[in-house]
């Protein structure tokens, strides 16, 4: 990514309080004061709205003719990171505990033994009640570092046997928490790249896996809040991505019980906090259970009361996608247009600041939202908008973006833009493509249907059964579950609304 775009992103996800503090350190440093160029460039960033790099580079070289645009953009640039950096001690105790240990350090380095000792054992107490390992190791072996250049001064050696036993204590636990992490990264990454489990070799490699988490688990006698979380957080991924949603609901439903008797802990974070009720609510997606979305959809409420500016964005992002849910899937599309408009205010302006994931999300249902209503043109607008986003091609979400876009294609009548995105789904699909896709690039690869109804619904009677066994396949509804393309194809052989059809298969699973 270019420096000016990178640029463009950090002011935007400026909030209020962070755009203050950057404005006012910049009044107080006098050398700034004669450097107008840079803050033109965060002006057409912050106050014009430019979002385009080359339209601000134009824009500074009418005012600046022969400026040193590359230098500016990276002055700024250095500028506002730094300002966030100073800020950071304020939000995060992390990162006033590392500040500590620079004190402690800065303290020795002038004679000031006794505040730098004294500074170093408050850090390491503050931050082993936290459960912040890394921190207490590293204040840990700067104390030691301070008794070895003082000759050990007033330490016998036992007690100097007690300080290592207890950094060993910590390095252990660090290597329990990394190694359960590890494992955790490697289920998402095996889940990602598998896809359906249907091979008793690929069963073998994902039980594998779990008998070690477990294991690795069950040997720990002293269970860290950390470690609870991500032993938790890899049996709820397992289970949701092997289908057995109540075994999922219940972990996860723990997972909240957790973060909620301690949430002064650094590892509770509100990042983790959120992935977790998204799990429950995905969850309850999966299964169905619209009616028991809202006690959780409350929570995630009170969670964007409390959350930062750079948050809370992507926070009502998700309150957004999980109100629209129900009626989508049941294909009452009035109301979704109704909730698109009560956010749309919310939202706007703020895409910007979404995480990719959340953006990816956001464009792919209000263009779903414009598919059940037929407007056809604006689904293919939307899904072009968000394809810009070059991040979205590592997301699973990628595979349904696509597929919406070629319905689009199919409805408009763009076939060559049709068989060219058929193709370069096929080749960028690697190993492993989903049943579903390959049903709909055989469906769509007729690019007319008989005009005949008696025809259509022959080829509805030979369908019917497979399209039956994907919907009830646990490892193809994953992907159904954003849009279930199997209704779209229903509807175009049946004649049957969406509308209808959709209403008729939201019922529970059992």
């Amino acid at each position: 990514m270019k420096r000016i775009d990178s640029l463009i992103l950090l002011v935007n996800s400026l909030s209020k309080s962070e755009r203050k503090a950057f404005v006012m350190r910049c009044r107080g440093n006098a050398g700034d004061l004669t450097r107008k160029s840079y803050s033109f460039i965060y002006r057409l960033i912050s106050d014009d709205h430019l979002c385009d790099g080359n339209k601000v580079k134009e824009q500074f070289l009418l005012r600046y003719p022969g400026g040193a645009f590359e230098v500016e953009v990276k002055y700024l640039y250095d500028k506002i990171t730094e300002t966030l950096m100073s800020l950071r001690p304020v939000k995060d105790i992390t990162y006033s505990l590392l500040n500590d240990i620079g004190k402690a350090r800065m303290f020795f380095e002038r004679s000031l033994f006794e505040e730098s000792f004294e500074l170093t054992a408050s850090v390491i107490e503050k931050a082993r009640r936290l459960g912040l390992n890394e921190i207490v190791l590293m204040a840990q072996k700067l104390e030691l570092e301070f008794f070895l250049s003082l000759d050990f001064p007033g330490i016998s050696e036992r007690e100097l046997f007690e300080k290592h036993t207890l950094q060993r204590k910590t390095l252990k636990s660090i290597s329990l928490i990394t190694e359960h992490a590890s494992l955790y990264n490697l289920l998402r990454q095996r889940m990602l790249h598998i896809g359906s489990i249907h091979t008793s070799e690929q069963q073998n490699i994902m039980h594998d896996l779990v008998m070690s988490e477990f294991y690795s688990f069950s040997a720990e006698s002293e269970k860290s809040f950390e470690l609870e979380r991500n032993h938790r957080m890899f049996q709820a991924s397992y289970l949701m991505e092997t289908g057995d949603m109540e075994g999922a609901l219940t972990v996860y439903s723990s997972l909240h019980r957790l973060f909620e008797e301690n949430p002064g802990n650094p590892a509770s974070t509100p990042i983790y906090h959120l992935s977790v009720l998204e799990g429950i609510l995905r969850a309850l997606r999966f299964a169905r259970r619209y009616g028991d979305m809202e006690i959780f959809l409350e929570k995630v409420r009170a969670m964007a009361v409390k959350s930062s500016s750079d948050m809370k964005a992507n926070i009502l992002c998700l309150l957004f996608q999980y109100e629209l849910v129900p009626h989508l899937d049941t294909g009452d599309f009035s109301s979704c247009r109704d909730i698109v408009a009560r956010y749309r205010d919310i939202l706007g302006g703020k895409e910007s600041r979404l995480l990719s994931v959340r953006e990816c999300e956001l464009m792919l249902y209000l263009a779903i939202v414009e598919l059940g209503l037929g407007n056809w043109k604006k689904v293919n607008r939307i899904i072009a908008q968000a394809m810009v986003n070059q991040n979205i091609k590592y997301l699973p979400m990628m595979r349904t973006v696509r597929l919406v876009r070629l319905m689009a294609y199919y409805e408009l009548g763009e076939h060559d833009l049709l068989q060219y995105e058929a193709r370069s789904i096929l080749r960028s699909s690697g190993k492993f493509v989903f049943a579903t896709e390959r049903m709909m690039l055989r469906f769509l690869a007729n690019s007319e249907l008989p005009p005949m109804k008696r025809q259509r619904m022959a080829i509805w009677n030979k369908l019917s059964p497979v399209l039956d066994k994907l919907s009830a396949d646990k490892y193809e509804r994953k992907l159904l579950l954003h849009f279930d393309f199997t209704a779209w194809v229903e509807t175009k052989l049946t004649g049957v609304p969406l509308s209808e059809v959709l209403a008729r298969k939201s019922k529970p699973y059992v």
